[in-house]
């Protein structure tokens, strides 16, 4: 079990949102995710990275004068960190 009462609030809040939002781009996953990210601080991590990339693509997709280049760029951030979650579970790290 990862502890998590030396993480700063935000970053827990970054982890707790990605990884309910992975858990729904993965859904055939969700079990292993959930118990993965409890127990591994890399899954942890990526779960809070993904969070956080998620969180600025939404505000830049409602955001008009956002550059379509830079939204791109993170739709790809979220692709690859998806990617890394999987090889993660499945051992391939």
């Amino acid at each position: 079990m990862i502890r998590k009462e030396g993480i700063p609030p935000i970053a827990r809040h970054a982890a707790k949102q990605g990884l309910t939002r992975l858990m729904m781009r993965l859904p055939a996953t969700r079990a292993t995710i959930r118990a993965a990210a409890a127990s591994q601080s890399h899954l942890y991590e990526l779960c809070g990275a993904y969070g956080e990339a998620c969180s600025v693509l939404d505000r830049m997709r409602k955001d008009r004068s956002a550059d379509p280049a830079i939204i791109a760029e993170y739709e790809i951030i979220c692709a690859e960190i998806e990617a890394d979650v999987l090889r993660s579970l499945l051992g391939d790290r």
